[in-house]
């Protein structure tokens, strides 16, 4: 079984461009299950609908997980078994990073993001996470430029335990970004194909907080 994992932040970016009914193209032509856990319809879901600006949104996304657009973690991983390694990943991540003056941990990652990594870990599937978030995908594809970024970020020094992240190492992920442009090239996107759209489509969840830089949107755009 393959399964894309979903985090709020693309949801949430493909949403305020208005491109939530794209999901549901992709799903028709892809070849596995699409994935919430709890801890991420919580944010996309249980939450905004409580909140007349978010409420039709929510209703969306909602609607598309009683039609079975996405799948609940829970129909493939016990909740108590993903809630366990949540914590488990949580404890490793925010243990990596300290302030080298008290030794204060640094909080790296949050319950939603930890839960897309704890499915991608017990599904026991081909998987990829789809996140914009940027620290989650650094603790495993660079954590020496991780540690650079959060120093800057924090203006304390900051001593890392790197080796701990070594079991980290083998997540996969993509993007809203990248979500758009396979899109894209599929000829989902019911607007006439042209360099225009792409730039829209890419610049637009840009900023709405896919974490892209301009130049891999122009690279991507020069592959088409």
């Amino acid at each position: 079984m393959k399964y894309l994992i979903f985090d709020a932040g693309p949801i949430i970016s493909l949403t305020m461009n208005g491109m939530l009914p794209i999901i549901e193209k992709l799903k028709g032509v892809f070849d596995g299950e699409f994935i919430l856990t709890p801890q991420v319809k919580h944010e996309v879901v249980d939450r905004p609908i409580k909140i007349k600006k978010y409420k039709l949104e929510a209703i969306r996304v909602r609607d598309m997980i009683e039609r079975g657009v996405f799948k609940m973690s829970g129909d493939f991983v016990p909740d108590d078994k993903l809630e366990r390694e949540i914590k488990r990943l949580i404890k490793v991540t925010n243990g990596v990073l300290r302030t080298a003056q008290t030794g204060e941990k640094i909080k790296l990652i949050h319950k939603g993001e930890a839960a897309c990594l704890a499915f991608s870990n017990l599904c026991g599937g081909d998987n990829v996470i789809v996140i914009d978030e940027r620290t989650t995908r650094m603790l495993t594809e660079s954590p020496q430029n991780l540690e650079k970024m959060m120093e800057k970020k924090l203006h304390t020094p900051l001593k890392a335990e790197l080796p701990l992240l070594n079991e980290l190492k083998n997540f996969k992920f993509i993007r809203s970004a990248e979500l758009l442009f396979i899109a894209y090239k599929k000829g989902l996107i019911p607007i006439k194909k042209s360099r225009d759209l792409l730039d829209a489509l890419l610049y637009g969840v840009k900023f709405k907080g896919a974490s892209i830089s301009s130049s891999e949107i122009e690279e991507m755009k020069r592959l088409v």
